[in-house]
């Protein structure tokens, strides 16, 4: 066979997939494409919160002498996270004994029962959910809720929230972390309506208790979606322009040039994060660390080495079997939200809007002190590093440390814990591990094939790569454009077709 008679095997092939798979890959788009559209729409027109970060609060002498106070009488209690915490009150010891029950809370008083205050972690996620929202309308409902689910999927990373319904018009309800005092999800009718839509015809997760189902349809949809763009850049690549017999073709064909590459990335990116979503060895997801055994001495702690230093947090830690206090250097309060829909204050909210996707730390370094209150040389790499290998049952890997102070591809806001530090094992699976230094929580844990395709997927599925020179809403409009271009470029094939 000559190669001109290849050539023209090769433009016959092409041209059969891409008219062949016209109407099954316009059904694709359409249910893609149109799905996708809600995802901008609701960060523009959903519900926005009035603060965008968590309360702050200055950890002062008398926190520091009713701690220990506190503490003293909480000799023996086991717990997973022992810290101070902003609360309506006023700053309070708030302890976790179990990872899915609500958090315990003891005032930093003297002349008190030391047990823990009734029904206040409840009240605590009903004072963040006003503080969040800004809101002073009676309040329907309040639910604990310690599994994912369609209305608040694990896309979401944390557990358990509170469910907090407000009686409003649109039905406003929020999400509650206590634990890290955030905001999980804000949500009203509007934005409900239009997740479902991105749930059903984008994700297809509505299928999620019939995956071999949901995946088949889902790759269906891919692969003749990738086929008839693969068979298309094939026509591009060997017909030449003057072929193109009518206006609508020749248009046809020069917009298939600027689309071909981002819509290939796109279908490719989506495969990838479904096929390792669904066979790939699963997340680890976020894990608390071992149990500790609270136990300090009769006195007080000297406050005197941590005077002239402003303290935003305090926690208590274990480290080889000793406890230890971490006090967080504050790194000044987080910017404050402006009042939502007011024109004169639009730039000054979207700036705080992109600044709650960048994350913000609340500390500039940590100080460590036995709970007798000595200064040690322990600082957050020692600790974290060692917190990393007992999380992996390790001895000898070799440890990468980075601090991190701002969200990115392999951890982003919905994590909302900042700073974390990011340990990075030199082993075969290529362990990466992130974990906070206020509590030991392993907050996300991720291997090689797990992070390849994180990447892929924020950089060629949410086009992340242009936020560094766009910003979000730039890219969000880009995103846009191309979707609308795709639809257009949709209707075009099929007045082709006919």
């Amino acid at each position: 066979m000559t190669s001109r008679s290849k050539k023209a095997n090769t433009i016959l092939l092409a041209r059969q997939f891409h008219q062949r798979l016209v109407w099954l890959a316009i059904a694709a788009l359409a249910l893609f494409i149109l799905s996708a559209l809600t995802h901008p729409i609701m960060v523009w027109t959903g519900p926005q919160a009035s603060k965008f970060f968590p309360p702050t609060m200055t950890i002062s002498e008398q926190t520091i002498n009713g701690v220990m106070e506190t503490l003293k009488n909480l000799n023996g209690k086991n717990a997973r996270i022992v810290k101070v915490v902003p609360t309506q009150q006023g700053p309070m010891l708030q302890v976790t004994t179990e990872p899915t029950q609500p958090r315990e809370y003891y005032p930093l008083s003297n002349n008190l029962p030391y047990s823990p205050l009734q029904q206040f972690d409840r009240q605590q996620a009903e004072w963040l959910a006003r503080y969040y929202t800004g809101t002073n309308a009676a309040i329907k409902s309040i639910k604990f809720i310690d599994s994912f689910s369609n209305q608040y999927p694990s896309v979401n990373r944390l557990l358990p929230v509170y469910k907090i319904n407000f009686d409003t018009p649109d039905q406003l309800s929020v999400y509650i972390h206590t634990e890290t005092n955030a905001l999980a999800s804000i949500n009203n009718n509007w934005k409900t309506s239009l997740q479902t839509i991105f749930q059903w015809f984008h994700t297809w997760s509505w299928l999620d208790n019939y995956p071999t189902l949901r995946v088949s349809i889902v790759l269906i949809l891919l692969l003749s979606l990738l086929t008839i763009s693969v068979a298309g850049i094939t026509l591009l690549a060997t017909v030449k322009r003057s072929q193109s017999k009518t206006s609508s073709q020749r248009y046809h064909r020069k917009l298939a040039w600027f689309i071909a590459m981002p819509f290939l990335g796109l279908i490719l990116s989506a495969g990838y994060h479904l096929l390792q979503s669904e066979y790939g060895e699963a997340p680890i997801g976020m894990r608390l660390y071992k149990p500790i055994t609270i136990n300090t001495p009769g006195e007080i702690l000297n406050a005197d080495s941590l005077k002239g230093i402003e303290l935003s947090a305090l926690s208590l830690l274990d480290y080889q079997g000793e406890l230890y206090f971490r006090a967080s250097k504050a790194n000044g309060a987080a910017p404050a939200s402006t009042k939502p829909h007011q024109h004169h204050e639009k730039a000054s909210d979207n700036d705080v809007r992109n600044k709650r996707f960048d994350g913000q730390t609340k500390e500039r370094g940590a100080l460590y002190l036995t709970t007798a209150g000595d200064n040690t040389a322990l600082s957050d790499e020692v600790v974290v590093a060692s917190t990393a290998l007992t999380y992996l049952s390790a001895t000898a890997d070799k440890l990468t440390l980075e601090r991190v102070t701002h969200f990115g591809a392999d951890y982003d806001f919905r994590n909302k814990r900042l700073p974390v530090w990011r340990v990075t094992i030199d082993n075969a699976e290529g362990d990466k591990l992130f974990i906070d230094p206020v509590t030991g929580i392993l907050v996300d844990h991720i291997k090689k094939a797990q992070g390849l395709e994180r990447l892929s997927f924020s950089l060629l599925h949410k086009w992340n790569i242009l936020v560094p020179l766009l910003g979000r809403e730039g890219r969000d409009i880009v995103v846009v454009v191309f979707l609308l271009v795709m639809v257009g470029f949709g209707v075009m094939g099929i007045r082709l077709k006919k």
